[in-house]
């Protein structure tokens, strides 16, 4: 029994799935997978502002394109909208898991962050 849901924002994904990503491109696409059922990436675009073209790149399966151009990163000015959009923060765990931050360390920074988007 979870007796610390968060009443606002995105849901935090369980570690042990976000430890299992081995980049951020693969932490978004988790991210993704994860998102309301009847979202769509025209939706998220429309919500997020990124473009339909780049969005496709940032959610695609693998590193690199059919004539093997990386592909892209989504950038993290759209991550605050991204994760409001799918309901969940699993990108931003990762990110934080990455800079081998403490609970306690991700938490303020978390509430920091917020304050800042205000």
């Amino acid at each position: 029994m979870n007796l610390m849901q968060r009443l606002e924002g995105p849901s935090v994904v369980p570690m042990s799935l976000v430890m299992s990503a081995k980049s951020f491109r693969e932490a978004c696409r988790e991210a993704w997978a994860r998102r309301p059922k009847n979202m769509t990436a025209a939706m998220l675009c429309q919500l997020t502002g990124m473009r339909p073209s780049h969005a496709s790149e940032y959610f695609a399966v693998g590193e690199t394109d059919a004539k093997g151009r990386e592909l892209r990163d989504m950038p993290a000015k759209y991550l605050p909208a991204f994760e409001e959009a799918i309901g969940n923060s699993f990108a931003s765990q990762w990110l934080a898991m990455q800079s081998q931050l403490t609970i306690l360390e991700a938490q303020i920074a978390e509430q920091k962050a917020a304050q800042w988007a205000k």
